[in-house]
């Protein structure tokens, strides 16, 4: 009974795959461990070793392996190198000069050797493939991805194993820390340790050896899976004699036990059972701490990527949240790289993410715990003088705080002053002007209520309650010809934050102040724009709104309506007209978190939340349909869009904060229009939402307006 064995390693490529360093290695290392007498039994002149040689070279050597043997020979084939398929998906081992576009003449196809293993009398033939084909991937990191499908049928037969790297649709790697390939190292490692006889009989069997190699390369790297593709007895073939009585051995496999249950992570316990196992098999400290060592790595190595992976995750988040596509992606690909399990994955995520603070709270505590840890080191190094400097800060810091409340209390008497003052000139102010007339309204408010239905009461549906209270607003009312008249409704002081989360193009949230201002009650109609000018741009009724007006037809309209009020008539601000469809609310609709065809005119198939679909109108309706908001304007979403004075920009950075219109930078022939319309979703509907259109044009999207003056004359 003979043992012979070909190992072939291909590190260097002239043609157009990527060097494998360890590939030699590879070979070299596996070759001393079968050659040893104590552990592999192989006679040095039965083990051919090929490094860096062609397809003849390869072919001819495979060809000594396998002719002339008797039936109880065991034969053994290692190959680490590039492995490739063909658009066939058959089987290539590469050499030096492999050209991927001409596998057949310049690679060894596997369906050759399958020939040759089916011609010899060996009934015991092991084929171990470290395989790979070339990619891109990052520092450290050398992808194999060998192909394996249909691989069995390719070589399979009689007192068989093939034991593979990977499956078909995964990578193996050369990582750094490792001499070898990782599935290579630890193939070595468990024939030269004697760790991979798990039943302790004294042989290394071929499906011992596969199991020992996949736990640790699964604990090295989480996406990376050996397979092993046993035929009839195929997984009963002894590869190697391990020492029985061996105590290091003994050892070894004791503590992988103790290391692996936690994990890799040693706690006093877990100490405690290394010691005791130490002495247990009378190991010296240097081999103990050897052993650990080498079992540790793995564990290392995948605590380290770990941390590599969040420290990933944190300095992404500085710069891009949420992620986008290709960052997301790039997430991905760096979380298969590192071979990470989903469930780190996903606790680092949420450790990261969850409690997210702003950066202002992030740099503070980072300046609270240099100053913490600064104190700290300081009062070990000089405690007598920090009790010295203590007294002396104390004594200053209460001066400070005498000094800050008196300041404070200054600040307070001043600010009360003024405040008085404010209301003084407001009061004085108030009663200068004419006292405008008022009309009541009532204001809705939607609350969406879930309740059940359905069989047995296991289904849900949602019903949609208002509330209703009364509500008053100060307007003047101007006459424009015939008896036509427009209604403007006070808009009062006041602060607000504008824009949302939603789009980028509705940020930042921001804070705006804005003077007294008033605005057309409601979008200005057909009979007013009639009035003003002259002719009818529509067969609808006279109160619909006026629709399919150009940006620059608006501005005619103010132009000859201030000529013929008086007043100065113009297009509101985006800010003015945000601020006075919110009217001091903060939901996305000001009649709250959504809203249904019962209080708006809008796209019904399409509501916002979990409001219940409605009617689709599919037109205008009166400008004085449905509720207003909490300041008397009817209509701020749905109906017809309407124009605001300002260019468009693609967000909010450098908005005037007064309220005015910005009208420096952007796109100057795109202006603003809010408010949705009857043809569109709920969600362009929202108090924030913006978009933009040509000026000179506002048929296609059937553009309506309303007015605002800043002052009444």
């Amino acid at each position: 009974m003979g043992r012979y064995a070909l190992l072939v390693g291909v590190s260097n490529y002239t043609v157009d795959l990527k060097p494998l360093p360890s590939a030699a290695k590879d070979v070299e290392a596996l070759r001393q461990v079968l050659v040893n007498p104590e552990i592999g039994g192989f006679a040095e002149l039965d083990v051919a070793v090929l490094v860096d040689a062609e397809k003849g070279a390869i072919e001819s050597a495979i060809y000594d392996l396998f002719a002339n043997r008797k039936t109880d020979d065991l034969l053994l084939l290692y190959f680490s190198g590039h492995g490739v398929t063909d658009s066939r998906n058959d089987f290539y081992f590469t050499g030096t000069k492999t050209r991927k576009d001409a596998l057949p003449p310049t690679a060894v196809s596997s369906t050759y050797v399958h020939s040759l293993m089916n011609q010899s009398r060996s009934k015991r033939q092991v084929v171990i493939l470290d395989c790979c084909h070339s990619g891109a991937f990052p520092t450290g990191m050398t992808a194999k991805d060998i192909g394996m499908a249909n691989l069995l049928p390719k070589l399979g037969g009689e007192g068989r194993a093939i034991l593979t790297a990977s499956d078909s649709t995964q990578y193996a790697f050369e990582q750094e820390g490792f001499e070898l390939s990782l599935y290579t190292h630890f193939l070595v490692e468990g024939l030269r340790t004697g760790a991979a006889d798990r039943d302790d009989d004294g042989h290394v069997s071929v499906d011992e050896l596969y199991e020992y190699v996949r736990d640790k390369v699964k604990s090295a790297n989480n996406n990376m899976s050996p397979e092993f593709y046993p035929v009839k007895e195929g997984h009963r073939i002894v590869l190697a004699r391990a020492a029985q009585d061996d105590p290091k051995l003994k050892f070894r496999k004791e503590i992988t036990k103790i290391i692996s249950f936690r994990n890799g992570k040693i706690f006093p316990a877990t100490r405690q059972l290394i010691i005791n196992a130490k002495l247990k098999y009378k190991i010296v400290e240097t081999d103990a701490l050897e052993i650990e060592q080498e079992i540790l790595k793995p564990f290392i190595e995948y605590d380290n990527n770990l941390k590599a992976y969040e420290s990933l995750i944190k300095e992404t988040i500085k710069h891009e949240f949420p992620f986008s596509e290709i960052t997301q992606l790039e997430i991905e690909n760096c979380e298969i790289d590192f071979g990470l399990r989903p469930n780190d994955i996903k606790e680092v995520k949420e450790r990261i993410f969850e409690p997210r603070q702003t950066e202002h709270d992030r740099l503070f505590e980072d300046q609270q715990k240099k100053v913490a840890e600064a104190a700290r080191l300081n009062r070990q190094q000089e405690e007598s003088e920090q009790l010295r400097l203590q007294q002396v800060a104390a004594a200053e810091r209460q001066k400070q705080e005498q000094d800050r409340l008196s300041l404070l209390e200054q600040l307070k008497r001043q600010a009360e002053e003024e405040e008085r003052r404010k209301r003084q000139r407001e009061e004085a102010e108030r009663k200068s002007k004419p006292v405008q007339p008022e009309f009541e309204f009532e204001i809705l408010k939607v609350r969406l209520v879930k309740e059940s239905s359905g069989f047995l009461g296991l289904g849900t549906k949602t019903k949609v309650e208002l509330e209703r209270k009364k509500g008053k607003a100060q307007y003047i009312r101007e006459n424009l010809a015939n008896g036509v008249t427009l209604v403007l409704v006070r808009i009062p002081t006041g602060k607000f934050m504008m824009g949302s989360n939603e789009y980028s193009t509705e940020q930042p949230i921001h804070e705006a102040t804005l003077k007294e201002f008033w605005m057309g009650k409601y979008t200005v109609t057909n009979a007013q724009w009639q009035a003003i000018m002259g002719t009818k741009p529509s067969k609808q009724y006279d109160s619909q709104p006026v629709v399919g007006v150009s940006w620059d037809d608006a501005k005619e309209f103010c132009k000859k309506a201030s000529e013929k009020t008086g007043k100065s008539i113009r297009l509101p601000s985006e800010t003015e007209w945000e601020y006075a469809c919110r009217a001091g609310t903060t939901t996305p609709f000001h009649f709250g978190e959504t809203i249904t065809p019962d209080l708006v005119n809008y796209d019904g198939n399409a509501p916002y939340g979990d409001a219940p679909k409605g009617e689709y109108r599919q037109k205008t309706v009166n400008v004085e349909s449905f509720s207003p908001n909490a300041w008397g304007l009817y209509q701020m979403h749905g109906n017809v869009w309407e124009w605001c004075e300002d260019i468009w920009h693609e967000n909010y950075n450098g908005i005037p904060q007064d309220g005015s219109a910005w009208l420096d930078g952007g796109e100057q022939g795109q202006r603003l229009l809010r408010g949705g319309s009857f043809k569109y979703y709920a969600f362009s509907c929202r108090s924030a939402h913006r978009r933009r259109w040509h000026a000179d044009d506002g048929v296609v999207i059937k553009a309506g307006f309303r007015v605002v003056a800043s002052v009444l004359s």
